[in-house]
């Protein structure tokens, strides 16, 4: 965590060690060098656990490398200059990484599903001496650490690293130990941040809280916000008249806000739902009366319930803390659109308040739903 923060890249962490081995490498006489050596695939083969993590378990890996060539590009002898070998892991480059990371982290399937995501995984060489047969490698490492939740992957943390080594240019088999160590140490960065993380980052948490409340506050100046006990009068409507034949007209609609804190382990998310209309977007002709003044008052009236089919819709949802914010703005957008399509189907059927048996039938739906939710 400390690294993360002291190169100030969120979610990602750049590390690089060297690794240089010549105590033991042997300076083959030219004689001995005559014919190539036959390099064989790169063994990840697993000795021994890393460690027991705690918080998750490796559920798979996705190749995202756009180059699926053979990961190493090796020097295979003195001779070779600037010509290279391509040589695999064995088994093939996902399905040894696969098997590696199973084989030294212990899975236990009641934690957290991570799925590693390979952006890039590369060994490349070059001669570095050839007068005493010295190679020199590089390892390339670019991992994305993936949550998985219930299919969908949340992204966590990318670690993008490696190692510088030097070989003698028979020591093939120092590169495994080397690649793995690599490995390693993605491995270690991510099972550190997450032990850290795990009760502090919402992506990590499992349970989220939805408080849902109305907000009625008058504050006496251009919105007025829905009250049942506060019904709506003509000074409401101060806007100027538009120039058509009707004799009125409000502005209703609908809103929410949405703030969110982690509390004990939990993601509290407090919404708030407003029903409210605008006194100078609405307006009236001097001739209007209280028909006119009840067929706005069920506009807004509308405009409530479709916030309280919302509310009603929000508490049944199964919200996750990776994608609760996105899921209620789903269902605000739909709501917006039934509202206006709620709207329109009132005007059309009461003539905008001429028809007034059909006016009274929906004063009478309006109320019905009004009372199911409580509010009258």
């Amino acid at each position: 965590m400390r690294k993360w923060q002291q190169y100030g890249f969120k979610g990602m962490v750049i590390g690089f060690f060297t690794l240089i081995v010549l105590q033991s490498f042997v300076v083959f006489p030219r004689s001995a060098q005559q014919g190539p050596p036959i390099i064989d695939p790169i063994s990840l083969n697993v000795t021994s656990q890393l460690f027991v993590p705690e918080e998750y378990y490796i559920k798979g890996l996705i190749d995202d490398r756009t180059d699926r060539s053979p990961v190493a590009f090796l020097v295979p002898h003195v001779r070779s200059g600037s010509q290279l070998e391509t040589v695999d892991l064995a088994g093939g480059a996902m399905n040894a990484v696969k098997a590696y990371l199973f084989g030294v982290l212990p899975r236990n399937e009641q934690l957290r599903p991570i799925v590693v995501r390979i952006k890039d995984l590369k060994i490349v060489e070059s001669l570095h001496d050839a007068g005493n047969g010295v190679v020199a490698g590089e390892v390339f490492l670019d991992f994305s650490f993936e949550l998985d939740r219930d299919g969908e992957l949340v992204h966590l943390l990318d670690f993008q690293g490696g190692a510088s080594y030097k070989r003698g240019v028979r020591q093939f088999y120092l590169i495994a130990p080397v690649l793995k160590r690599s490995i390693n140490n993605s491995l270690k960065y991510f099972n550190d941040w997450i032990e850290n993380e795990s009760d502090k980052d919402i992506k990590l948490l499992r349970d989220v809280t939805i408080r849902i409340r109305d907000y009625q506050q008058d504050m006496k100046d251009d919105t007025v916000f829905y009250d049942p006990f506060r019904p709506l009068t003509w000074d409401d409507f101060t806007g100027r008249p538009r120039f058509n034949n009707y004799a009125a007209s409000i502005f209703a609609s609908i809103g929410y806000e949405g703030n969110s804190w982690i509390e004990e382990g939990k993601v509290i998310v407090d919404l708030t739902f407003k029903t409210y209309m605008l006194k100078s977007s609405s307006w009236v002709r001097r001739e209007n009366n209280s028909y006119g003044l009840n067929h706005e008052q069920r506009h807004f009236d509308i405009a409530k319930i479709v916030v309280e089919r919302l509310k009603e819709r929000v508490r049944q949802l199964n919200l996750q803390p990776h994608n609760f914010d996105r899921k209620v703005s789903f269902h605000y957008l739909e709501a917006y659109r039934e509202m206006n399509q709620l709207q329109e189907q009132y005007d059309r059927e009461t003539a905008h308040g001429l028809n007034g048996g059909a006016q009274e039938r929906w004063n009478r739906k309006i109320d019905e739903e009004l009372a199911r939710f409580g509010v009258k």
